[in-house]
């Protein structure tokens, strides 16, 4: 089932998600990546690698980084929050 905009993604859905999918749907997390000095921000194989993936490369705990992602999507999601719901 699509994960809508609205809703957080699970660990496991993230962990699990393209690297430029979880870029393109919250643009804030590249913050992330580069405070671990990550450079999968306009990697070629950014398209191609999970963000578990991407952890394992840079000998990341996967757990560790995923719920770093997940503090801003949060973080995010609760600046976007329409003030009329």
């Amino acid at each position: 089932m699509p994960m809508s905009d609205k809703m957080l993604p699970t660990t496991e859905v993230l962990s699990n998600m393209i690297i430029t999918e979880v870029l393109d749907r919250w643009p804030q997390t590249a913050d992330v990546f580069h405070n671990h000095a990550m450079a999968c921000v306009g990697c070629a194989v950014a398209p191609f690698f999970t963000i578990n993936d991407a952890a394992l490369v840079y000998q990341l705990a996967p757990e560790q980084f995923v719920e770093e992602l997940l503090v801003i999507i949060q973080k995010q999601s609760i600046e976007r929050k329409p003030t009329n719901e």
